[in-house]
């Protein structure tokens, strides 16, 4: 599915988002970090927390495209400053325990492309058994498949701390992820309800990953945050400062708006409260995109 799509209907229900870096299969065993090529590529379509316009950006490792942590990715420049991430590159090829094996001492040692890449490998596994369950083709390499069936729990529950460690070392893919899907950076929704202080933490770090890409531009990000306003989970509900932020993408780029989602935040709000949104909005895009 495209992951511009994916996010869109996931953001219905939660905040949106399921992303992924991609890291293709070559014929060698090694585990690759190259760059992606086209035929392996997938999109990307993916809160702020005070009621100002400007974005503030985040303290922690910076998740500009230029960055060492991004190297693979491919961007689609908007207008102005704005930016759409069209590709994070190929899977790593070869089995899983090879990929580990190759990749956890870059990914260690600070490579967030190296940990962004296990937790994408680890992430095929648990299709692959999700297909298996269901009879369905696999996808993959018969020696992959195996590697998959035969993993470890512990090895398999290691898959949101990969995540999280691509995150914190700035990987776009792995923050918008990140943000988006509390199962797979917490392991699951009843990890949120038996630690609420740990909750509380990701609430933020997973706010601050979104407002610092927001700031320098990524649509991406924008997007993740009016439906984070809209959806009322990661942050409170705030249906203004929803409106705002797909007003901020709507100036940068009318054609990557969720259009059935604006009008129906446009129904919902007076025609006082939608003034205000669109001035937000515009402020919000100056700050960030302009």
């Amino acid at each position: 599915m495209n992951q511009r799509t994916r996010v869109l209907i996931l953001s219905a229900s939660i905040i949106v988002v399921a992303g992924a870096i991609w890291y293709g299969l070559t014929s060698t065993p090694k585990a690759s970090i190259g760059p992606a090529s086209p035929s392996d590529s997938a999109s990307h379509r993916v809160q702020r927390s005070s009621g100002d316009a400007a974005i503030p950006r985040s303290a922690t490792t910076t998740s500009a495209p230029s960055s060492p942590a991004n190297r693979a990715i491919r961007i689609r420049q908007l207008s102005g400053k704005a930016f759409a991430v069209e590709d994070f590159g190929p899977i790593p090829s070869g089995t899983v325990d090879q990929v580990i094996a190759e990749l956890s001492p870059q990914a260690l040692a600070g490579d967030a492309t190296a940990s962004y890449g296990i937790f994408l490998k680890l992430n095929q596994c648990a299709d692959v058994t999700r297909r298996a369950s269901r009879g369905a083709n696999l996808g993959v390499a018969a020696d992959v498949a195996k590697a998959c069936m035969d993993m470890s729990a512990e090895t398999e529950a290691s898959s949101s701390k990969w995540l999280s460690l691509a995150a914190e070392q700035g990987n776009i893919g792995a923050r918008l992820l990140y943000s988006a899907d509390s199962e797979s950076a917490l392991g699951g929704p009843a990890e949120l309800l038996r630690d609420p202080d740990r909750t509380k933490e990701y609430k933020q770090k997973a706010t601050g990953y979104l407002q610092e890409m927001a700031s320098q531009g990524n649509v991406d990000a924008l997007l993740q945050l009016g439906n984070a306003y809209h959806a009322g989970v990661l942050v409170d509900g705030d249906l203004v400062t929803s409106r705002a932020y797909f007003e901020a993408v709507r100036l940068a780029d009318p054609s990557i708006v969720p259009a059935l989602q604006v009008s129906t935040l446009d129904k919902a709000l007076s025609a006082q409260q939608l003034s205000m949104a669109l001035r937000k909005g515009n402020q919000i895009h100056d700050s960030c995109c302009r």
